[in-house]
């Protein structure tokens, strides 16, 4: 083979592996997966399809919560938090999976720092469990086995219409004090 015949050769095999290479960056779509070959939706996390989806909440003093919910596929979802401050300063991170395990669906949180250094309080990840949940609100509890949730008593997610998510974040009240309030996330989809 002539050095030409070399190199057109080789720039043909260079340019048919570009787009596979390229694992969905080039300007093609990437083809979907056959139907059939997704494992089944886990009975146990197809009610919290009702999450799937990208929501933001616009805070009165400029910071966005942006929270983004992969649908439930096989035996899980994940799911990813953010806040982004009016200066463009994103404080945190919080990555999700909920899980359907033996005998009861867990949530699994980490949280990390703009810089997605580990906070050193909760280096390990908080683990809670569903405590009940129907087709549009799950609430998850500290689990028993080592929960790393310092004072949350629980958390819900719902969906009063189909353009909204809610999060409420229920601190567990201290002995002798009035309880704290609620914080409540009421999310918007965007897209």
């Amino acid at each position: 083979m002539h050095a030409a015949q070399s190199v057109a050769v080789t720039l043909s095999v260079a340019l048919a592996l570009v787009p596979a290479l390229a694992g969905g960056c080039a300007s093609t779509p990437a083809r979907p997966a056959a139907h059939g070959a997704e494992a089944p939706v886990d009975p146990a996390v197809a009610p919290l399809a009702f999450m799937a989806g990208n929501w933001v909440l616009s805070q009165p003093n400029g910071a966005t919560i942006e929270e983004h919910w992969q649908a439930p596929r096989g035996k899980a979802l994940l799911g990813s938090f953010r806040r982004v401050l009016g200066n463009g300063i994103t404080p945190f991170y919080e990555f999700t999976q909920i899980v359907a395990e033996k005998d009861r669906v867990v949530l699994r949180q980490i949280h990390v720092h703009g810089n997605f250094d580990t906070d050193p309080r909760r280096a390990e990840p908080m683990v809670l469990v569903m405590e009940k949940c129907t087709a549009s609100m799950a609430t998850f509890v500290p689990a028993k086995d080592g929960a790393n949730a310092g004072a949350l008593a629980r958390v819900t997610y719902s969906a009063p219409d189909r353009n909204t998510l809610l999060l409420v974040v229920e601190p567990r009240p201290e002995a002798g004090k009035p309880a704290e309030k609620p914080l409540e996330f009421r999310m918007k989809r965007a897209g």
